[in-house]
């Protein structure tokens, strides 16, 4: 089984509500892609000004080709601007709850 791809983006905000609302605008572009499973807004409780945008994909194919789009293109790269130069990508290679552990195969070409 492979692993649930995941994108992981910081921001330091100067301007919560200015960027909540280009967060979600960003965030609803990528719902309509195909691949698309999930996405959550994390908010520091230690840092007020930084953020954390996380996209879930079913591959990685799915995340490149709906970045990709002329749709994010025009809209969500635009919001990307802002981000903090760091990795972003991320698959799953294992997870564990409390009653059960699975491993993951990588979708990732070397």
């Amino acid at each position: 089984m492979l692993g649930t791809f995941h994108s992981l983006w910081t921001f330091e905000v100067d301007d919560d509500s200015k960027w909540n609302e280009n967060a979600r605008e960003a965030l609803g572009i990528l719902q309509r892609q195909n691949g698309f499973i999930s996405a959550n807004i994390f908010h520091s409780a230690d840092e007020p000004q930084r953020y954390l945008v996380q996209s879930d994909w079913q591959d990685v194919g799915s995340y490149r080709r709906a970045m990709g789009s002329m749709d994010s293109k025009l809209g969500v790269w635009p919001f990307l601007v802002g981000m903090k130069d760091e990795i972003t990508a991320f698959e799953k290679l294992f997870s564990m709850t409390a009653d059960s552990t699975m491993e993951f195969e990588s979708s990732v070409d070397d």
